[in-house]
């Protein structure tokens, strides 16, 4: 059995594109795997994503408004996740990230009550959901779980093999489906690593 913890930007470009290199591999290996997506921000993440989209960094007003959209949708992913679950709420996560990303919307209340909708998730209910100190609870504990594993920049991807000993991986940095497929199917002593992201824990 797999476990693969991935901490991504919300929004964040690179992320978007390793969640489906991620969730292709994980499809194809047809094997047991339990998948965690941990939303996270930190200046350093927001940063590396402007960089990614060729914006200009020293523009205050455009970090603190990615900073802004980039922790709402944090708050939004967790508001999904305590009414719907996990799996709803990594939908709703793909969708946005697709919104802005594919289809170059800008974030907006619109654009959530749109993929609110589409998800049939009810927005008075959203509404006061989001204001729950149970939705900064579970922020939170999120936020743990990235101080504990010492992530500080996104996309960091973790990958535990339960089933054979010192077979566990971190990838950081942008994912490709190879370096996850090697991962999964790959016995340790077999490994052949054709990136420098790829690296045992």
């Amino acid at each position: 059995m797999y476990e693969i913890f991935f901490f991504v930007n919300p929004i964040g470009i690179n992320c978007y594109e390793s969640e489906q290199a991620i969730i292709n591999a994980i499809d194809d290996s047809k094997k047991k795997v339990d998948y965690h997506f941990i939303p996270m921000a930190n200046m350093t993440t927001i940063r590396n994503d402007i960089k990614a989209r060729k914006l200009p960094t020293c523009d205050l007003d455009l970090f603190n408004r990615i900073s802004r959209n980039t922790f709402n949708a944090i708050k939004n992913y967790h508001t999904v996740k305590l009414m719907k679950g996990n799996k709803l709420a990594r939908k709703f996560l793909l969708k946005l990230q697709s919104e802005i990303n594919d289809n170059h919307r800008q974030y907006s209340k619109q654009l959530i009550d749109q993929i609110l909708n589409e998800l049939n998730v009810n927005k008075e209910s959203f509404d006061k959901t989001r204001q729950m100190k149970y939705t900064l609870f579970s922020m939170n504990k999120d936020l743990q779980l990235a101080k504990q594993f010492k992530v500080e920049t996104t996309p960091t991807t973790f990958i535990y093999n339960y089933d054979e000993v010192d077979n566990n991986f971190i990838i950081e940095g942008k994912v490709n489906e190879e370096e996850v497929s090697v991962a999964l199917n790959t016995p340790a002593r077999e490994k052949k690593y054709g990136t420098n992201n790829l690296h045992l824990i």
